[in-house]
């Protein structure tokens, strides 16, 4: 996902057209490059429509009339066939202009800006969704900020990352990046892998008890995929979170004396 400001040099789109192998790790132009790929079944990105899946799988119904789900780094919008069920005016935050025309064509309300700085009031969403999107910023501890400020009181926090960890380095980028459709080469800087203590430390500070547990690929999923057999794969919960992990918590309410 691409909801992050990487500086000027990342966002220049003129000179010679870059190819995704060319680019430097975790560059936000890959996006733009694979722009035609977000919604292809078997394309670039096709293992974040299975994160998606299970993403949604965490979302509660909305609560009450007019509630906000709010979808940071949310690309093209793939979450929004698993929620548009579930009652929420889905507002996606994104830096890709290409990402988040495709996400307004899928029933997403677009908006541009950082993760890192949502242009948002605090408290404006019922439930704050952060998508494979914390393993691609620089400031962890500003992107949970972040998320739990425009979180209101009692809103649900859902998220889904990569760990910090060599086995995580080895799957998720050593061979994860190698085969067509789990990730994109060069997408993922091992340097900005997520810590799971610092993680739930940090949505701690700002009032959200975060709940973790582990996921992957279903084997049987995955080689009917890897064999042209299937278009999709589910994820299953596993009990180690050493590689890719979800969180779901909800933000306190605060105290009243």
């Amino acid at each position: 996902m691409t909801g992050t400001d990487q500086g000027p040099e990342a966002q220049q789109h003129g000179g010679p057209v870059c190819r995704p192998a060319e680019l430097p790790q975790n560059d936000p132009r890959l996006y733009e490059l694979l722009a035609d790929q977000w919604w292809q079944p078997r394309g670039a990105f096709a293992m974040l429509h299975w994160l998606a899946a299970a993403r949604g799988d965490l979302v509660p119904p909305a609560g009450r009339p007019g509630a906000v789900l709010l979808d940071l780094g949310c690309g093209a919008g793939l979450l929004a066939p698993h929620v548009r069920a579930k009652g929420y005016r889905h507002v996606g935050v994104d830096l890709s202009h290409s990402a988040l025309l495709q996400a307004g064509d899928h029933g997403v309300t677009p908006v541009r800006g950082d993760v890192l700085a949502v242009p948002l009031a605090d408290g404006v969403a019922d439930v704050v969704v952060a998508g494979e999107i914390l393993e691609h910023v620089a400031d962890l501890p500003a992107a949970v900020a972040e998320a739990c400020r425009v979180l209101r009181p009692g809103g649900s926090l859902v998220l889904d990352t990569l760990a910090a960890t060599a086995v995580c380095r080895v799957v998720a980028i050593g061979i994860a990046e190698r085969v067509p459709g789990l990730a994109p080469p060069g997408v993922h800087d091992p340097a900005l892998l997520v810590d799971r203590s610092r993680l739930v430390r940090e949505c701690a500070r700002h009032g959200v008890r975060l709940a973790l547990r582990g996921i992957r690929p279903s084997v049987t999923g995955l080689l009917a995929w890897l064999s042209g057999r299937a278009d999709d794969v589910a994820m299953v919960p596993t009990r180690s979170t050493a590689v890719l992990f979800q969180g779901r918590g909800v933000k306190a309410h605060p105290e009243r004396g």
